[in-house]
């Protein structure tokens, strides 16, 4: 960390022998001598050389004043260079005495990036309402208004910044990088912050997103603080680059991001309904690469309106970590008409907490409200809690929470489903692949249009078609998946219509008896006991299910010898009401013991074979 105790010019006794009137501002500056500097230092306003001596201003509280350098440095808009000279003189010198840069409350014109490299121990403040950077062309410039490299021990502290948008062209795919690689450019973002330590940004504006609003990259050591700031952009046309907030590749940092405000305008009707689009709402929170020592804490944030679909190039959620973002905690944040997912955090290899936010989904996306895969470069996921969240939606085609892993390579353990609260979704859970020791537990759900719970207890091999598409699927059993609990959940179906299942649990048909002793050798056991299941007259209570191993299968296929969850299910201690089936079992051997199966207006039990474990009716199983 650097040493901001140290004072670039020790106080004296020395008496001012220099006074100078700003007339713009009405200030007279007293000036006191100092040792010779280097020439490059002086800026002829805090630091001046007048009659061969070097002369510092003296003023109050270490701060200095950016309308001081105005009348030396004045607005060029004829040439289109704005206040860039004022201000690079101001912040660089602020930066060199370890001073707070006091900005007026007014709009400063900038038109191009500036750049600060190795200046320390600094502030920028501004009137949080009134101070704004902005730009006065039409015509967009590569990549940040403010850009600082290796700037350590920086506050910005109630600067609002335009960012344009609203005059630009629109982002197209012609803006990727000339090697055509799909590395899109950034103009007009907000702030960029690289390779540089202790860090806060507070209290600030970024408005009119055009690309990017404020980015951390490659900053790899002390604290970051993202506090009290708000994010806002008009609706996007484009199909890119578009995030507000970015924390990127910074492994040792420990980041905050806490009680921000995300928000995304939308048109409304002539009543003031509002009309959402999925094609134009930015991501609010964007990551990758950040939590191998460090920590993440995103607290006490608002999102509305946050989310995109698939369409273009772009992070999609509202908060969306999609690359290798490990210990973080994302809590007691509320998310507002989502227009797609909120949550995402793909190749997260381990310790994740989300809990006790608030989840209000708007309109309906393909890929679940909080949803995290695993990538082939992964060896390890596990540790992840997801507990105490609520999760409504204004669709009934929304999934809410999906985890998945088809990399035989990764061990999973330690993942936890608890005390979540879904309303009004068409599936509630989905674990897909070889994800085992998860505990699915205490949640409740209500208005359940499909299956509650979802268990995919396979891998899959797809073949895709030149429009990918899949064309074919193997499934397999090849590394651990099991050890499973789903305890004591309370799944209430929708009013009326078919397809809801309380919990369905698949396992794969098995062609060869060499296969199945080496599936059923990785297969662990699944637990479903103490759940509280309540349909309407209609669906499934709870389905152990089976799956091809060849899809379409084989117009000639070896004898069946089973099904890699033959023996390795017990149903306990359940009561299911008011479903057309109770339990539906389409395995060997299962074990279905002491389940109240109350009205099931077609089956209490049904079975595709007769070896399940069910002495003493059914191990006491009683339908009523």
């Amino acid at each position: 960390m650097t040493n901001c105790n140290s004072q670039k010019f020790p106080s004296t006794c020395q008496e001012s022998t220099l006074i100078k009137t700003f007339h713009n501002t009405g200030e007279v500056i007293r000036y006191q001598e100092i040792d010779p500097i280097s020439v490059s230092l002086l800026d002829g306003v805090v630091l001046r050389q007048e009659n061969g001596k070097y002369y510092k201003a003296i003023y109050t509280e270490n701060t200095i004043n950016v309308e001081w350098y105005r009348c030396t440095y004045p607005t060029d808009l004829v040439n289109g260079t704005g206040d860039k000279v004022m201000l690079t003189k101001a912040i660089n010198t602020a930066g060199y005495l370890g001073a707070t840069l006091r900005f007026d409350a007014k709009e400063y014109i900038l038109n191009e990036q500036l750049s600060f490299v190795d200046i320390s121990c600094f502030k920028l403040l501004g009137d949080k309402q009134h101070t704004v950077i902005k730009s006065n062309s039409n015509q967009r410039f590569n990549s940040y208004y403010l850009k600082f490299t290796n700037c350590n021990n920086l506050v910005i502290d109630g600067i609002r910044i335009n960012q344009n948008k609203s005059n630009l062209q629109v982002y197209t795919q012609a803006d990727y990088d000339n090697a055509g690689n799909e590395l899109m450019r950034d103009f007009n973002g907000g702030i960029y912050i690289t390779d540089s330590t202790d860090i806060e940004v507070t209290n600030c504006s970024f408005l009119d997103l055009y690309t990017r609003g404020l980015q951390f990259y490659g900053c790899n050591e002390g604290d970051i603080k993202v506090t009290h700031n708000y994010f806002e952009s008009e609706i996007q046309t484009q199909m890119y680059r578009m995030e507000h907030l970015g924390l990127t590749q910074s492994h040792n940092v420990n980041f905050t991001v806490e009680n921000n405000i995300f928000k995304n305008k939308v048109p409304r009707d002539g009543s003031g309904n509002p009309i959402p689009n999925p094609d134009q709402m930015p991501c609010g929170i964007f990551a990758f690469d950040c939590g191998l020592f460090g920590l993440l804490f995103i607290n006490n944030n608002y999102f509305e309106f946050c989310g995109r679909n698939n369409t273009g190039h772009h992070r999609l959620y509202a908060i969306d970590f999609y690359d290798n973002v490990n210990n973080f905690v994302m809590t007691n944040n509320v998310f507002r008409n989502t227009t797609w997912g909120a949550i995402r955090f793909d190749s997260t290899r381990k310790n994740a907490v989300i809990s006790n936010n608030i989840i209000h989904q708007l309109i309906a996306d393909d890929s679940g409200i909080i949803n995290s895969s695993t990538r082939g470069s992964q060896v390890e996921f596990k540790n992840i809690l997801i507990s105490n969240n609520t999760i409504e939606t204004s669709s009934d085609q929304s999934f809410g929470i999906i985890l998945q892993s088809q990399y035989d390579n990764i061990i999973s353990d330690n993942i936890n489903i608890l005390n979540n609260t879904f309303n009004k979704l068409k599936r509630i859970i989905t674990v897909i692949g070889n994800i085992s020791s998860i505990n699915i537990s205490s949640n409740i759900a209500s208005d359940v249009r499909g299956p509650a719970v979802v268990f995919e207890a396979y891998t899959s091999n797809n073949v895709f078609d030149s429009s990918g598409n899949i064309t074919s699927s193997t499934h397999k059993v090849t590394s651990t998946v099991g050890n499973v609990l789903i305890n004591n959940n309370n799944f209430k179906s929708i009013q009326s219509g078919e397809g809801f299942v309380g919990i369905l649990i698949n396992g794969v048909t098995i062609y060869s008896q060499s296969n199945l002793d080496i599936y059923k050798n990785f297969t662990k056991r699944f637990v479903i006991s103490n759940n509280l299941i309540f349909g309407n007259t209609q669906g499934y209570g709870i389905t152990i299910n089976s799956i091809n191993e060849f899809d379409p299968m084989p117009s000639d296929p070896q004898v069946i010898a089973g099904n890699s969850l033959d023996g390795k299910v017990t149903i306990s201690n359940n009561e299911i009401s008011d479903v057309g089936r109770g339990l539906y079992l389409r395995c060997h051997k299962t074990i279905a013991k002491d389940n109240i199966l109350f009205n099931c207006t077609i089956n209490a039990i049904l079975e595709d074979y007769t070896d399940n474990i069910k002495f003493q009716n059914y191990y006491n199983n009683t339908p009523i």
